[in-house]
């Protein structure tokens, strides 16, 4: 369906909402120049927080001049506070984000004057916003009803559209309220951080949400009936709602790009982003390798498990919920490939030829080989601002036995050390509860056979 939901028919009312999220609004900028790329021309356009503040600039027409609005952000051009510049442990963010709250709170807000003083300076020309053709809203939280309003151009006064785009992206407490005749306002995501509501009583044809998962307090339905609907989202963390960081910045700028070109099937892949119709030679090259590794005398008892119904389940419910899809036949090789893409920590900023991409995972492996660690240098130091759950994440890639990169790397060796001839209990014992860097380990050791003259 996603491939002709970019078919453009004449007179089809199509409609956009753009979700809230802080900091992670850089994604809408690629997502607005994939579909300019694409001839994609919405005639509704709605935001709530960030996503209202972006669509403003949609309305201005110049998806150059957004993008640099974004990249050159800072933490302090939106508030008035000091953030640093860098965070490099879990005990700096829980430190940063702990001593941010805090003086929120006793302050009721940091003042919001830095980032009005930002919309003011890329959005300084009301006037041509109105004479845009595309019908343009936003929402916001009425902080006496504590209900979500809805307000299109028309609704608001004029010479006012910079004060209630301030309003909405006000994150109380981190921000303090903005008062619009008298009327407290905050974020319009505090109750809905996607308002196609408001977008629906349009009567669209179609329309097309970005989701940033963005803070709300109520959950979104996103099974829409009434109208063909096109989410579109990342499986990527785009980072914490408050910290700006130019480098993070760039990579979701690039996510939203890519996860909109990959819809429009100009691109293939699921979490990473591939030339398209390479991936067909490479499930004839995996399935071949497989059977060759099913077929071997010198693996026999190795790969006992995988005859085994109750193995194979466990092991496709196990790739199915790393990969979080359903892994199928015809989605196996992309899976196990992208799934070891991401324990090596191969970034998903450009887009990957499937040689390319095997290419750099065996670089990684066989660095980390030679100094004999199972720790990457960007676990150590992050390339930029990452939120509470990566750090978690990385901090159990630290854990031995917990770690699948470092069972992947610790059943790699045994395999080559063993040359197939495994008879240890406890090894076969490890194979059994650990499936999943087993299965990676194989993989691994079918790239190296592959690009084997590559590494002489």
């Amino acid at each position: 369906m996603s491939k002709e939901f970019f078919d453009i028919k004449e007179g089809e009312k199509k409609a956009l909402v753009l979700g809230g999220g802080g900091a992670r609004g850089a994604f809408e900028i690629g997502v607005w120049k994939a579909l300019d790329e694409l001839g994609y021309k919405p005639d509704i356009v709605v935001g709530t927080s960030v996503g209202a503040l972006n669509g403003a600039l949609m309305l201005q027409g110049n998806v150059s001049d957004a993008e640099k609005m974004w990249r050159d952000i800072e933490g302090r051009k939106v508030l008035d506070y000091d953030f640093p510049l860098s965070i490099n442990s879990f005990k700096d963010y829980q430190r940063t984000l702990g001593g941010f709250l805090i003086k929120a709170i006793r302050k009721r807000g940091f003042s919001s004057e830095p980032l009005y003083r930002l919309i003011n300076y890329y959005i300084p020309n009301e006037k041509a916003i109105r004479k845009s053709k595309i019908d343009f809203g936003l929402s916001v939280t009425n902080g006496v009803k504590n209900k979500i309003e809805f307000f299109y151009l028309k609704d608001i006064p004029k010479n006012m559209l910079n004060k209630y785009l301030l309003a909405s992206a006000s994150l109380y407490p981190a921000m303090e309220k903005i008062y619009i005749e008298g009327i407290p306002y905050m974020d319009g995501g505090y109750l809905n951080h996607i308002p196609y509501e408001m977008v629906l009583k349009k009567d669209p044809d179609k329309l097309i949400i970005v989701d940033m998962e963005g803070p709300g307090f109520l959950r979104v339905n996103r099974h829409i009936k009434s109208i063909p609907t096109l989410w579109i989202r990342t499986e990527w963390s785009l980072g914490d709602y408050l910290f700006f960081h130019k480098k993070r910045t760039s990579l979701n700028i690039q996510l939203g790009y890519l996860e909109t070109m990959k819809l429009a099937e100009r691109f293939q892949g699921y979490w990473y982003t591939f030339e398209k119709d390479l991936l067909r030679k490479e499930y004839c090259s995996f399935y071949l390798a497989l059977n060759e590794l099913l077929a071997s005398d010198s693996t026999e008892s190795m790969i006992d498990p995988f005859f085994e119904e109750d193995y194979q389940l466990t092991l496709i419910k196990e790739l199915s919920g790393k990969w979080n899809k359903q892994v199928s036949k015809d989605t196996l090789p992309l899976a196990i490939m992208e799934l070891a893409g991401k324990i090596f920590r191969l970034l998903p900023e450009k887009i990957y030829t499937v040689e390319s991409f095997q290419l750099e995972i065996l670089e990684r492996v066989n660095r980390l080989q030679e100094e004999e660690t199972f720790n990457l240098y960007g676990d150590l130091v992050p390339e930029f601002h990452l939120s509470g759950r990566e750090w978690v994440e990385r901090f159990k890639e630290k854990i031995p036995f917990v770690s699948n990169r470092h069972m992947t790397l610790f059943i790699l060796n045994t395999l080559e050390q063993s040359k197939g001839e495994l008879t240890d209990k406890l090894f076969k014992t490890i194979i059994l509860i650990r499936p999943f860097p087993f299965v990676l380990a194989l993989y691994i050791l079918y790239l190296k056979k592959k690009f084997e003259n590559n590494f002489k």
